[in-house]
């Protein structure tokens, strides 16, 4: 005899804001025809957070996913969000 038993789903971290909507999020956008779809999730970076070189000036912004790890930067919370407005 088979019994039915309900099981509640639980997604983890369902009501914290995104980095895809964040203003400050940057997209990974590939410009060789050859590579594969992008993954923001591991790719995208945010504007906030980065380095700039101390020669040329060129600013590299870190990846998101990083700032999202460190609770001194943006944190699971998304203490930085500020969504985009479309």
């Amino acid at each position: 005899m088979f019994h039915l038993i309900k099981r509640h789903l639980f997604i983890k971290n369902k009501n914290v804001k995104s980095c895809k909507t964040c203003l400050h999020f940057i997209e990974d956008k590939s410009n060789y025809p050859y590579d594969p779809p992008s993954n923001n999730e591991k790719y995208g970076k945010c504007k906030i957070f980065g380095e700039q070189n101390l020669v040329s000036g060129e600013i590299h912004p870190e990846y998101a996913v990083w700032c999202r790890h460190d609770n001194t930067k943006c944190g699971k919370e998304g203490t930085y969000h500020t969504e985009k407005r479309e």
